[in-house]
């Protein structure tokens, strides 16, 4: 007879408002035998978990002291989501399983038979593996140094799930890479994203996509779904990301890039908008368009000077 996996679900975190508590109620009432802590980042002091709610505060300067790099100067916890978990495994060490869960992500998830299935099959990473070229993602540099090409993958891990034996291993590799960082002999930081599913492959760890178990197909970086377009959803699935109003505005015209599509007949883009109540788009969006128009009037003077340059250069 298989022994019911102990695990813990790792509700990370670096903002607290009513959404984000929503989210985090959604997700306790999915938990069954496992534990449910808040895993959150409290580096901006702005972080403030209600009193009573099992939560794990952290701050960017406790993983200097553990001898961890960041490798970027810029939202590091973002670039490392692994930290949170080692942070958490230090001090609650009793588990087999360890969930890293997204406050942005949505599910409908049997928990305690999500982990049986998991701990049946003996695996020690589930996520997602990226689609597409390697070598066109943001991060591709951040690995090509440190990892041979065969091995370069890129898994999304908005829901994470770990053996204990993953987490040590991981860990451990962070500890080494870091003191390479530190003498100079690693020049380049590996994204987490990509970190994770290949030191566990390399070390012959298991890893099992996150769709052998869940429906994924609205599981993405984007583009956003409503929360409360969340209220039916199907039986085992994932979603992500999942915001509020005012989330989903600011990230529809972050992705977009082009807002004045909003004014064009049938854009998808004007769409997902014009469901809302123009009151809580229109300022967003009107920031938007001058951002965009400042933009290409500065390409534009770029684009004059050069030919009038060039026309000076050939007169002369």
């Amino acid at each position: 007879m298989v022994c019911k996996p102990r695990y813990a679900v790792l509700f990370r975190t670096h903002v607290w408002d009513s959404f984000v508590e929503r989210q985090f109620l959604s997700l306790r009432s999915m938990i069954g035998s496992g534990d449910l802590f808040i895993v959150a980042n409290n580096t901006s002091g702005e972080c403030q978990i209600p009193a009573g709610l099992p939560g794990l505060v952290f701050h960017e300067s406790d993983f200097r002291r553990q001898g961890l790099e960041f490798g970027i100067s810029g939202n590091p916890m973002w670039y490392n989501v692994d930290y949170a978990l080692y942070f958490f495994a230090d001090k609650y060490d009793k588990y087999d399983y360890y969930v890293l869960f997204e406050y942005d992500v949505c599910g409908n998830i049997d928990f305690d038979r999500l982990m049986d299935d998991i701990h049946r099959d003996g695996s020690d990473l589930v996520g997602l593996t990226s689609g597409g070229m390697f070598e066109k993602w943001h991060f591709y540099r951040s690995c090509v140094d440190l990892y041979k090409e065969p091995d370069l993958t890129k898994t999304f891990l908005q829901i994470g799930i770990f053996s204990r034996r993953n987490v040590s291993l991981l860990h451990r590799r962070r500890l080494a890479l870091s003191e390479q960082f530190r003498s100079g002999t690693l020049k380049n930081w590996p994204h987490c994203e990509a970190f994770i599913p290949i030191e566990t492959k390399l070390a012959g760890h298991r890893f099992t996509e996150l769709s052998n178990y869940l429906n994924v197909r609205r599981y993405r970086h984007e583009p956003a779904y409503l929360e409360e377009d969340m209220e039916i959803l199907e039986k085992n699935e994932v979603v992500h990301p999942v915001l509020d109003r005012k989330r989903y505005i600011l990230s529809a015209i972050r992705y977009e890039g082009r807002p004045e599509k909003f004014f064009l007949p049938g854009s998808t883009f004007g769409k997902r908008l014009r469901r809302l109540p123009a009151r809580t788009y229109i300022l967003p969006l009107l920031k938007a368009l001058w951002r965009r128009s400042q933009t290409l009037v500065t390409g534009l003077l770029g684009k004059a000077s050069f030919f009038s340059l060039t026309k000076t250069r050939e007169e002369f």
